[in-house]
């Protein structure tokens, strides 16, 4: 009987109302606890070890085959032949998981050697970066917000801030550089693989589709839109990779640019390399 079906007071020795909530909640949490452990120690962790490696490629191999929406903890330890709760042997959550899928997106870079000309090396490593974004395209969406910090993201952030730092930027600029570059390849390559706003599945829908876009704009009037008119042709007939090649050069050109301006200025007293 609670206290406010009785009609008496409550007796002082006894527990709030509130308390008593709260400890029945703390007593819930309790038995919810021990029944995972329970359930933790039935499952244990795997005869074979599932390393950080392994978890990973399993999680991006699901994300391949079927998008972000098909990865899941149960999704996750089915392929990799283990009950659910032993996936929490290893990783808090979700969050976590996506973290080594944005990593493993990275694993299949292959980092080009240092040439004496940075824009070489700078070019080359942009279009390795791209390729293995390519080839897990329905797993690139994680990388938006969600930086890569393991291994693979590391090694490639170091490689390509190295790549500015050798060909004379102090710390600051070739890290606002390697952030230029990123952002760049990183958004080039959602573009790329984003079939949200063009109608079809196939290659074959895509390029139906773009002609009809090509007939039409070159249906509109010149005189009300004189430079889409005159600028048509290659804007319907440019290549993806041509179009992400003249970014590029760009963005090399403009950083070039940004060098010769600072060798040839004598109150630049940065030393390559280093800090401002």
């Amino acid at each position: 009987m609670s206290e406010q079906s009785s009609g008496l007071p409550t007796p002082p020795w006894w527990s709030t109302r509130e308390a008593r909530k709260a400890a029945r909640g703390e007593r819930r949490r309790i038995l919810h606890e021990a029944r995972d452990i329970r359930r933790m120690a039935k499952d244990g962790p795997p005869r074979e070890p599932i390393t950080p490696e392994r978890l990973a490629a399993a999680a991006l191999h699901i994300v391949d085959a079927g998008g972000l929406e098909a990865l899941t903890v149960r999704s996750l330890a089915q392929e990799l032949g283990v009950g659910t709760m032993t996936i929490y042997w290893y990783v808090q959550n979700k969050d976590e998981i996506l973290d080594l899928v944005s990593d493993q997106l990275l694993a299949d870079v292959v980092l080009p050697p240092m040439d004496p000309d940075w824009r070489v090396s700078a070019r080359a490593t942009c279009k390795a970066v791209r390729g293995a974004m390519l080839s897990h395209a329905r797993a690139l969406p994680v990388m938006v917000g969600r930086g890569s910090f393991g291994p693979n993201g590391l090694r490639m952030i170091d490689h390509s801030i190295a790549v500015f730092r050798n060909a004379g930027f102090s710390d600051q600029e070739s890290a606002d550089a390697y952030f230029a570059f990123s952002n760049y390849v990183t958004g080039f390559s959602l573009m790329q693989t984003s079939n949200v706003s063009v109608p079809g599945k196939t290659e074959m829908d895509r390029r139906a589709y773009f002609a009809m876009v090509g007939q039409y704009v070159m249906s509109l009037p010149p005189e009300r839109y004189p430079n889409l008119h005159a600028t048509a042709p290659r804007i319907l007939t440019a290549s993806i990779d041509e179009r992400f090649d003249f970014g590029l050069d760009c963005l090399i050109a403009g950083l070039e640019a940004r060098l010769k301006s600072k060798a040839a200025d004598p109150r630049a007293k940065e030393v390559p390399g280093g800090s401002n």
